[in-house]
């Protein structure tokens, strides 16, 4: 039996619903129709994609194998409508865009403000969430775009460098090590530090730097956000280390940031989309953007922050995850 589109549309319904009721209601068709719908799929993939009881439905992993490409042809096909409808003029459509907190704050809103006044009519979603929750969403056809660390399993997804930078330090104003151009590890080893929480990325990148050297750092506090352990060096609790993107736009000058070496850590931000799944007019918009405000950005600004970075990638002492 062939498989429909109505019957894919049934099934991504289902998922993004958890409940067959409200799947029903999103694509406008009867709760038994739907029912048939995913049941006549079933029998053409010949195995059970949801286990279901009377409190909830729950994916198989066949189910949870089928999602992504499902989602992923369904979006192939609307944006294929759209353009043929007129998206391809770039006055219409709506893009996803999605980065952790503190580089949407400090360099992707920035991007929105230009794309919406070059592209008026195209909808913008931003979503602010932890970078490695970007693939899944990217995976899922919920995100066209993510901007931020290079996710582990890379090779998944289409990643373009935009800036690559050494890790920095930050530290209150007043601290006697801001007076320095430059600091080393061990300088910053030695002073009470902000971090981020030990679950995150960029802190477990940051750990296995500290074991390389073999320093040990003095944790004093420890924050879920990359802007909370910002503030909180501001207010004087510490010293913290930053990916490069923590020194894109100048603080209230309460806090400086600073150069680390001895070795140079180097981090990147990329831009990942889905290898599997063309761009639409409206995201191919805000990569246009993306990469121009990217490579003038990287012009200003002063040495030590990061800069543009071209394809294909260079080699640097070490690398660390963007955050």
């Amino acid at each position: 039996m062939p498989i429909s589109l109505r019957q894919l549309e049934a099934f991504v319904a289902v998922c993004n619903e958890g409940n067959f009721s409200k799947a029903a209601q999103r694509i406008h068709i009867s709760q038994s129709g739907l029912s048939i719908l995913v049941r006549e799929l079933e029998q053409s993939l010949d195995c059970r994609l949801f286990d279901r009881s009377t409190r909830q439905v729950s994916l198989t992993e066949a189910g949870r194998e089928f999602r992504g490409p499902a989602a992923r042809l369904l979006a192939d096909l609307s944006t294929a409508v759209g353009n043929v409808r007129g998206l391809a003029s770039r006055q219409h459509g709506h893009v996803t865009v999605a980065a952790p907190p503190l580089l949407m704050s400090r360099l992707v809103i920035g991007m929105a403000a230009r794309f919406r006044q070059a592209y008026p009519h195209i909808a913008l979603t931003l979503r602010d969430i932890p970078s490695e929750a970007i693939p899944a969403g990217i995976a899922g056809a919920e995100i066209d775009l993510g901007i931020g660390a290079l996710p582990e399993d890379h090779g998944e997804y289409l990643v373009e460098p935009l800036l690559e930078g050494p890790l920095m330090a930050l530290l209150p104003a007043a601290h006697p090590l801001a007076r320095r151009r430059s600091l080393k590890w061990a300088d910053i080893a030695g002073v009470p530090l902000v971090t981020l929480t030990p679950e995150n990325t960029f802190r477990l990148s940051l750990d296995r730097s500290f074991a390389r050297l073999g320093l040990q750092p003095d944790i004093a506090v420890e924050a879920a956000q990359l802007g909370t352990v910002i503030s909180l060096v501001e207010a004087g609790f510490g010293a913290a280390v930053l990916p490069p993107y923590g020194a894109l736009l100048p603080g209230g000058g309460s806090a400086v940031a600073r150069r680390l070496e001895e070795p140079e850590v180097r981090s990147e931000i990329v831009m990942i989309r889905d290898r599997f799944r063309s761009p639409s007019a409206a995201a191919e918009s805000f990569i246009e953007v993306a990469r121009a405000m990217s490579a003038q950005l990287a012009d200003r600004l002063p040495e030590g922050t990061p800069r543009r970075r071209a394809s294909p990638r260079g080699s640097f002492v070490r690398r660390a995850a963007a955050g």
